[in-house]
């Protein structure tokens, strides 16, 4: 698409060497001219913006970004200005979008849309913000405030919202932590708030910082402030909301963040993300069916009006996710399917999803032929990787004469250390220890000892043979006194690599039958069963329909002085359910 009008690119920077790059080329050339303001980098930044063509300015920092911006803005000469931060970059569909925009008539700026990143190179996770960010020059454009500054302007300007989208990495975890930016932001906005102590956008922007520190009581406490002097008409009004939500739940304030969330969704009924935000606290209070109502809910709201976008993820994806995993837990395997292939429509690289619809599909009670075939809709055997997962599917869900078949059809020469692993495993399986042991020591020419170590290991307790002892084989040194534990039934004091390394085998010989040593090795735990072991083994042996074991579990715990709490009520439902749909 032909570009009508001129562009000029507008950035402040310091130590910015590592992401300048992806900045200037996601443009693709669009700017005509990138103005970079640098502030004191110390490391190859300006060389970095040299090497693109950008004309170089240098600013002494003095804790202002307003100043900052419009130092930068005083030299742009083109039509329009496009002002970004170094960890920002353009969503590389919406090229011609941003072209469009420059040369549609009539229109003085534009709020663009900011995807922030919260889990790294996961688009679904971004948080929208708006942002004022493209604007035509010479039409009184100007920053106000020393720190999330505003754009504003001397003459009347017709603005417009789009849907623009630039990527920013600025707020994932470890460059957070690695630039210390709310240690630098807090020292801001304490100076402005020193002197203006009601500003209650500042009193907003400082909790956010004390919640990045994760000083949540501190930050609960702005929250309050500016939630008390913020009305509807402010813009910043529904973020505000969540985050204080957010800050409630991280400090073990549920009850009093459904209570917010109710008032959010009173004063913004078609904020999706807050119903989504609702179902979530919901779920976490044990209020299962509010909870279903409200992610259902956010499936009908769908995409709100622009100033109420919070998360693309909370309109669909999450909700579909959510409703699955709650409807398998509670046995309705039907909706949980339909919930988990919209889930996949939506996000068809997230195959680990593929485990708990496999379990699913068979708690529905598909016959062998029928698990296979619906499998491989999801994973059509026309690759390595899909042949690796479905096998994998296979074996997870006890098919393991239905997995040797696929992996019979993989040459026997093949290397991948995967194939290796998951031969070797399926012999395991299916108890041709001779098979098992060759594929696994072919395995171990190209990876460690360790991931295999709890097959041999097993084969040394079933078996007694001493070339799978610990005295012939390099076992991790966990392994060394679990066969004299077992052999002397005393109680020990266990290591967390052993209690961990016992949980394992425990579970492999529940797959496999071998229900007396797995009780064995069961009781090896019993003096270290707290309550959150006790949640795990009667969760595991829920996992492999032994459910009076896994209410022997509870059951013996309370006996002795634990507490019947939420946890507990939920695992005894959990039994309860299985005993009904078994």
């Amino acid at each position: 698409m032909e570009r009508k009008h001129s562009l000029s690119l507008c950035m402040i920077v310091k130590n910015e060497a590592d992401c300048l790059a992806r900045c200037i080329e996601s443009l693709q050339s669009i700017p005509d001219e990138m103005i970079i303001v640098d502030t004191g980098s110390t490391d190859n930044t300006v060389e970095v913006a040299k090497k693109y063509g950008a004309i170089i300015k240098t600013y002494e920092w003095n804790n202002n970004f307003a100043q900052a911006r419009n130092y930068a803005l005083s030299f742009a000469s083109k039509e329009w200005i496009l002002v970004l931060d170094a960890d920002e970059y353009l969503r590389p569909e919406d090229y011609n979008l941003f072209v469009s925009l420059l040369n549609a008539e009539g229109i003085d700026s534009y709020y663009i849309k900011t995807l922030n990143f919260t889990e790294p190179n996961n688009p679904a996770s971004c948080m929208i913000n708006l942002n004022h960010r493209l604007f035509k020059n010479h039409k009184g454009f100007h920053y106000v405030g020393a720190i999330h500054e505003q754009l504003i302007s001397d003459e009347k300007v017709i603005s417009k919202t789009t849907d623009l989208g630039f990527y920013h990495t600025g707020y994932l975890k470890e460059v957070v932590k690695s630039k210390n930016k709310p240690k630098r932001n807090s020292q801001i906005l304490q100076l402005i708030l020193d002197e203006d102590p009601n500003n209650s956008f500042h009193q907003f922007n400082l909790a956010n910082e004390m919640f990045q520190l994760e000083k949540y009581e501190e930050a609960i406490e702005l929250y309050n402030q500016a939630y008390e002097h913020t009305t509807v008409g402010q813009g910043y009004l529904p973020k505000l909301i969540v985050f204080r939500i957010n800050a409630l739940v991280a400090n073990h304030q549920e009850k009093k963040a459904l209570l917010a969330a109710n008032e959010g969704i009173r004063l913004y009924p078609t904020f999706t993300h807050l119903m989504f935000v609702k179902g979530t606290i919901e779920e976490k209070l044990g209020l299962i069916t509010k909870a279903i109502t409200s992610y259902e809910t956010c499936l009908t709201m769908g995409r709100p009006d622009a100033q109420l976008e919070f998360s693309k993820a909370s309109e669909t994806l999450w909700p579909h996710l959510k409703l699955a995993t709650l409807y398998d837990y509670y046995g309705d395997s039907e909706k949980a399917i339909f919930h988990y292939n919209k889930y996949l429509e939506l996000n068809p690289s997230h195959y680990q999803i593929l485990y708990a619809v496999a379990s699913c599909l068979r708690r529905m009670g598909l016959n062998e032929e029928q698990m296979i075939q619906q499998l491989s809709k999801y994973l059509p055997a026309t690759t390595l990787n899909n042949k690796i997962l479905l096998i994998d599917l296979l074996i997870k869900q006890g098919l393991f004469a239905q997995a040797q078949v696929y992996l019979n059809q993989i040459d026997l020469s093949e290397t991948n250390s995967q194939i290796l692993y998951l031969r070797g495993k399926n012999q395991f399986y299916l108890s041709n220890d001779e098979q098992c042991c060759e594929w696994f020591n072919k395995y171990v020419q190209y990876d460690s000892f360790e991931a295999v170590a709890p097959y041999f290991y097993l084969l040394y307790l079933l078996t007694n043979n001493e070339q799978y002892s610990p005295r012939q084989l390099q076992y991790p040194k966990y392994y060394g006194n679990l066969k004299s534990y077992l052999d002397e039934k005393g109680e020990y004091t266990l290591s967390q690599d052993e209690i961990s390394i016992i949980f394992r085998l425990i579970e492999e010989c529940l797959i496999i039958h071998q229900e007396n040593l797995s009780s064995d090795l069961a009781s090896l735990l019993e003096v270290h069963l707290d309550k959150a072991l006790t949640l795990k083994l009667a969760q595991l042996y829920c996992k492999y329909h032994h459910n009076k074991w896994a209410k022997t579990v509870i059951e013996n715990y309370i006996l002795n002085g634990g507490g019947l709490d939420d946890d507990m009520i939920n695992i005894l439902s959990r039994i309860r359910i299985n005993e009904v749909t078994e």
